[in-house]
């Protein structure tokens, strides 16, 4: 019980850790939400650079970029949903001044079939986009295995590879009414109840409780066992003194004993 009683103390403590650092990681991502917009060169590095991406720093985080949309670089990133509705995010690079920036400009529905559905073109010429910012998906996007125009994921590394000049590295979501969601359905903004995802933060508070209290029991239990075992012990002492005839007999006969030494001690008749 006592190796029991630690591991639970262990898991208890890793928990606090776990629930520490699932405020922060939401603290860090409400914030990002909410924080004034800037230029996308300044928050997102160029692929390749050497610069790591920090969901900290990145995810959620308003930026403006300013370019044109290119049409010919565009993917259809499949087995997304919105809603109840399961389909494809449209994902178009849009080339700026410093380096080209993959906008999910929105999303479309499925067909029946399973098939990609047409999509409404991007809007020429020179346009400026307020976004979402996120950090680049790490699964690769398997272009060349999947039918034409269709991406797995939005991997800002694979698609530098297939893109003529620098690739910001992460990506944009683009905010509802902006050049470029004309006849899409506009991506949902992030649930900032538990932005970071997983396990809630009164889940994980709760979790703590819970290890600790077994932890509790662990060391109660010794305790609890031995005091059954000894009124099991007393209960059955008690039935076979019962069940016992002469139980009553050598009780009086006991007693006669113990009159008679104290009477031989003290000099008292025995009564």
């Amino acid at each position: 019980m006592a190796v029991v009683a630690l591991a639970c103390i262990a898991a208890g403590t890793w928990q606090i850790a776990r629930f520490e650092q699932k405020r922060r990681d939401n603290g860090h991502l409400r914030a990002n939400a909410h924080a004034p917009a800037v230029p996308v060169g300044q928050l997102l590095p160029l692929v390749g650079s050497g610069r790591s991406v920090s969901r900290d720093r990145v995810e959620f985080r308003p930026v403006v970029a300013s370019g044109t949309y290119d049409p010919s670089g565009q993917g259809l990133v499949r087995n997304r949903s919105v809603g109840d509705a399961d389909g494809f995010i449209v994902l178009t690079p849009l080339r700026t001044a410093q380096g080209v920036l993959l906008v999910a400009r929105g999303f479309v529905a499925a067909t029946n079939s399973g098939a990609a559905p047409p999509v409404a073109a991007p809007p020429a010429g020179l346009v400026t986009v307020r976004a979402r910012a996120l950090p680049s998906e790490s699964r690769h996007d398997q272009a060349d295995q999947l039918p034409a125009g269709q991406l797995e994921a939005i991997n800002a590394g694979d698609q530098a590879r297939r893109n003529d000049g620098p690739v910001l590295d992460g990506f944009a979501e683009l905010m509802a009414h902006q050049p470029g969601t004309a006849g899409l359905t506009a991506l949902p903004g992030p649930d900032l109840s538990n932005p970071a995802g997983g396990a809630l933060e009164p889940q994980h508070f709760a979790y703590v409780i819970q290890w600790y209290l077994f932890a509790a029991l662990a060391v109660a239990a010794p305790f609890a066992m031995a005091r059954a075992e000894n009124k099991q012990r007393r209960v059955r002492i008690d039935f076979d003194a019962a069940s016992d005839p002469d139980a009553d007999l050598n009780a009086r006969s006991e007693q006669q004993r113990r009159a008679e030494r104290l009477a031989d001690r003290y000099g008292r008749p025995v009564g």
